[in-house]
């Protein structure tokens, strides 16, 4: 009996696993002792026993005595044949819920239902109704909904379900898997600072973390790039008696690529091979990104390599990543031999990879290429992206090429892709950039056939493009098709009213300002601004007036532009007065600026007003306002003018004090001030003076000492001058100009007023041997000399060479020219650059 016992004990024994002796083997010793007992005292024979035996064995297993305990290590998918759903049903059930829970009905199961197809709105919506009425919420509700928002990486989501599962004690305390989708949330915003505060609330509420905690860990880490924090969550889950998995290392290569640290990414990838881990394609990728985040190309192609050599083959991520480092680098033509070689290998590039190429060709404005990058993906039946077709109009709409932009436009239709709110946007700005008003029409239609909704903004860019092309009668036609359309608005009108006053068609401007207010469009402040000015430039003080008044009318504010454009107006009409007028409202208004200063100083100049041009720019500098160039300028004008050399003298030198560089403009009052009065060796000193300033004299500098020396009787100095400018670079007072006609004949004039008809003639000779235009005054006055000197038969023939250029029967006058009346030039300017002499 005995040994009958101890076979039958040693093969049940042997029928148990190693692992599970310890968990069975007081229970198996019971057994054998009621067996025994039983056996002695009822003298069974052996097949009883056995049977006896069988029985009992078999009960025991049933009532799981003897099903040993999985430790932590054996806490896995290959050790549990339950399916994933089971084993998260038993997660949430070993918090203590209910059995039902998983089972759940009514509106505890929508919940659960919504959640798990992804359709939030609607799961959230029934959980506040469940919450607000009668029925109790599960922990499976709040689980689920845990879930579904660490799916989407919502972390506030997720944070205010455990939130709203903690507040509510009676329905159950959170369970390790909640703690774990929000932790896996915050993993996914790479909050690792979060990560860890749900860490240690789970384990303050003695929720012990599993595997699956400690990984959601380590992938926090490796959102935020942070490897020393991953490396340590990764020791926390071994030293935890867990065997890290192929998410774990993976989670490990990911922070590594992060961070661009490609050593440490190859040592986790040879350490998870270490530890019987296949890498998969995910692993190589995060070593290939790691490479090519440390710019180190050449390593990532040898990954890539690698990793086919060792069984597994590469995906578009592989390639791509290591062509988006090739795009970078602008060696396009590398990263296009990649897409090849990837299409070789059977593996179809996705819209991705070719965006990297497309992307590349905008940048270069390489047309062409991407073109051909196009053709590519449709003779592979790769339907381009949205992006890609934004791309390709935006390479067009950079050049404002309007037929280009609406070409793809209509691809874009035609591959059945939609058009999107970027795609509207790269067409306003191709209308931006061009001024093509031809194209205007063609791609306009094309963002009406691609059903985009059309605002006011992209009838305003169509009008900015007519008016840039100059083309004013479209703008105005695509104005009337807004108004017949009722869809005029301010922004439209306004644009088109300061082009066409930019242009200086006042009328017209006029006519669209009427019709604006007519319609009951708020005319902007600027439209009428630009009307102003446009109206300023001609003179018209009256009609500039007349703006204002309607500005007034339409109760906007008249700003200091207006005020300018109204002192401008007088000052070009040589109005001084009413400039000052206008003046002092500016003032009054607190408008006043150092162009309204300026412009009535100008029109005092105009006048000869020389104390009150100097009086306004000494009030100006009172009132703290800074003189500029222009200012100071148009007072040394004023003195200029007045024949006033020391005054103008005077006013340079305190320009320089008060650091502001004298230009061409001042240096040639100066002169024509000193010239005024008389002194040509102070005028031709101011010539040294401006070349000491950086400043070269100009023709204008020149040609007004020569005409002072001419009304000074000085033809030697003269002369000097002429030669001087004829010389061209030499000199210290150098001229880049070559002299014109007008220096020429001055020359002759003061020659001959000399009484030297031998000089005179040496030089209208050489003016006629250049080429340069002679004066019948030059003539008439080298004619008198020769009459005067008795040398009749010269006079004679220089008769007849006048008569020859036609100048026969002229009388002996001189080609007046008025002094020129803008600032940056004055004293006889404008007749200078004309090649006329100024009247005396």
């Amino acid at each position: 009996m005995t040994s009958m016992l101890s076979t039958h004990c040693q093969a049940f024994l042997v029928s148990i696993s190693s692992r599970s002796l310890k968990a069975t083997l007081p229970p198996a010793l019971l057994a054998a002792s009621v067996i025994a007992l039983a056996c002695s005292w009822f003298s069974l024979s052996g097949a009883v026993e056995e049977l006896i035996l069988a029985f009992v064995v078999l009960v025991i297993f049933r009532q799981g005595f003897f099903a040993p305990k999985q430790s932590k290590k054996d806490n896995d998918a290959s050790l549990n044949p339950k399916s994933k759903g089971e084993r998260t049903k038993e997660r949430f059930l070993a918090s203590g819920a209910p059995e039902q829970e998983a089972e759940a009905t009514g509106l505890a199961g929508k919940v659960i239902a919504a959640s798990k197809s992804g359709d939030m709105a609607t799961a959230v919506a029934l959980m506040e109704s469940l919450l607000e009425g009668n029925q109790e919420p599960t922990v499976g509700c709040y689980g689920a909904l845990i879930s579904a928002c660490a799916r989407e990486g919502d972390l506030k989501g997720a944070e205010r379900w455990v939130e709203d599962l903690l507040a509510r004690p009676n329905v159950g305390k959170p369970n390790v898997a909640c703690f774990n989708m929000t932790i896996s949330a915050c993993a996914k915003a790479g909050n690792v600072a979060k990560a860890e505060s749900w860490l240690a609330r789970m384990q303050a509420m003695s929720v012990e973390p599993d595997a699956m905690t400690f990984n959601s860990m380590i992938a926090a880490s490796a959102r935020a790039g942070d490897i020393q924090s991953a490396e340590h969550w990764f020791k926390q889950l071994c030293d935890a008696d867990m065997e890290p998995t192929l998410v774990s290392h993976s989670s490990m290569l990911h922070a590594c690529a992060k961070a661009g640290d490609a050593n440490k990414a190859e040592q986790w990838l040879e350490r998870a091979q270490a530890c019987g881990i296949e890498p998969n394609a995910i692993c190589y990728n995060a070593v290939i990104h790691a490479c090519t985040q440390s710019g180190n190309g050449e390593r990532a192609m040898f990954w890539l390599d690698e990793m086919a050599a060792r069984g597994v083959q590469p995906t578009v991520r592989s390639y791509g990543t290591i062509m988006d480092l090739l795009v970078k680098g602008d060696d396009v033509k590398v990263a296009e031999r990649w897409l090849a070689r990837m299409i070789e290998m059977g593996i179809e590039a996705d819209a991705v990879s070719y965006n990297m190429l497309l992307g590349a060709y905008c940048k270069s404005g390489d047309v062409q290429s991407a073109q051909a990058l196009y053709e590519k993906m449709r003779s592979r039946s790769v339907t381009p992206s949205a992006m890609f077709f934004n791309m390709l109009m935006n390479l067009h709409a950079t050049s404002g090429d309007l037929q280009g932009t609406a070409y793809w436009l209509r691809e874009m239709r035609g591959c059945g892709v939609e058009a999107d709110k970027v795609s509207l946007n790269t067409a306003v700005k191709s209308l931006r950039q061009s001024s093509d008003s031809a194209g205007v029409g063609t791609l306009f239609r094309e963002l009406e056939e691609a059903g985009l909704s059309l605002g006011n903004d992209v009838y305003k860019a169509v009008i900015t493009t007519c008016v840039q092309a100059g083309d004013l009668a479209k703008a105005e036609a695509w104005l009337q098709d807004m108004f017949t359309k009722g869809r005029a608005d301010s922004a439209s009108c306004c644009a088109l009213i300061v082009a066409l006053g930019g242009a200086g068609d006042v009328g017209r401007a006029e006519q669209w300002l009427v019709r604006m207010e007519q319609a009951g469009l708020r005319v902007t402040t600027g439209a009428y601004n630009s009307l102003a000015h446009a109206v300023a430039k001609s003179g018209d003080s009256s009609s500039v007036e007349r703006i204002m008044a309607r500005m007034e009318v339409a109760k906007l504010e008249i700003t200091g532009v207006t005020y300018n454009a109204i002192i401008s107006a007088c000052s070009k009409q040589g109005d001084a007065s009413r400039a000052e007028h206008w003046l002092k409202q500016s003032i009054e208004a607190g408008k006043a600026d150092v162009a309204s200063y300026s412009a009535v100083i100008h029109a005092c100049a105009k006048a000869s007003k020389l104390q009150e041009a100097e009086a306004w720019l000494e009030q100006m500098q009172e009132s703290g306002v800074e003189a500029n160039v222009v200012t100071f300028n148009s007072v040394i004008n004023a003195c200029a003018r007045c024949g006033e050399a020391t005054r103008a003298e005077g006013w340079f030198k305190q320009m320089k004090k008060q650091g502001i560089a004298p230009v061409l403009s001042t240096f040639n009052s100066l002169i024509n001030a000193c010239a005024k009065a008389g002194d040509v060796t102070r005028a031709g000193q101011w010539l040294n003076v401006m070349a000491d300033h950086g400043v070269p004299p100009d023709g204008v500098s020149y040609g007004t000492a020569i005409h002072a020396c001419t009304v000074q009787q000085d033809p030697a100095l003269a002369e000097k001058f002429l030669e001087q400018m004829r010389a061209g670079g030499a000199g210290i007072a150098a001229c880049k100009e070559q002299p014109n006609a007008f220096c020429y004949n001055s020359v002759v004039e003061a020659w001959a007023r000399a009484g030297d008809a031998t000089a005179a003639g040496r030089w209208l000779t050489e003016m006629l041997k250049i080429g340069v235009e002679a004066y019948p005054a030059s003539f008439n006055s080298l004619i008198g000399a020769c009459t005067k000197q008795g040398r009749v038969d010269l006079a004679e023939a220089w008769k007849r060479r006048m008569a020859e250029k036609g100048f026969a029967g002229q009388s002996n006058s001189r080609p007046a020219a008025r002094q020129n009346e803008s600032t940056p030039r004055t004293s006889a300017q404008k007749g200078l650059r004309q090649g006329r002499l100024p009247s005396r």
